[in-house]
């Protein structure tokens, strides 16, 4: 990933800028904000998209409109950390749907993992069910949002 980063130019960094506030735009729209050709901008969205820095396109969906009301930052800390067992954590974490978001983070803490559900009772059977049968867990916080707000 690093020598990714060392290939992309400024109009490359300034056009990924451009698309991860608005996928939505046309090429020709994208051209005309970092000052090149539409054919040019085409060519260096698919070579963008081709070396990964271009992961897709999603829409921002509230999760509210898909019932899902509940949202949860959770941290979690490991009893062991050998390789072997991160890599079945990872596993696990990226088969339970509710897990929208896992971060490997220093610090107390060994994860961060955001989860979206439909209530607090979801969240509690959550945590008793699912989280719970996970291996190598050795404490769980909950860190329960309030309110949010992208910028």
């Amino acid at each position: 990933m690093d020598k990714s980063k060392n290939i992309l130019d400024s109009a490359d960094k300034k056009l990924l800028e451009v698309l991860k506030s608005d996928a939505r735009l046309t090429i020709k729209e994208l051209a005309a904000h970092i000052g090149k050709s539409a054919t040019a901008t085409y060519e260096r969205v698919k070579r963008l998209e081709s070396m990964k820095a271009i992961r897709g396109y999603h829409a921002d969906v509230d999760p509210r409109f898909l019932g899902k009301e509940f949202s949860s930052f959770v941290s979690i800390r490991l009893k062991e950390h050998e390789s072997e067992t991160i890599r079945a954590f990872e596993t696990s974490l990226g088969r339970i749907p509710e897990v929208r978001e896992w971060y490997h983070i220093t610090g107390p803490h060994d994860y961060m993992i955001k989860v979206e559900m439909e209530s607090i009772a979801a969240y509690h059977q959550f945590i008793n069910e699912r989280l719970a049968s996970i291996p190598n867990i050795a404490t769980v916080q909950s860190l329960i949002v309030l309110n949010h707000q992208k910028v």
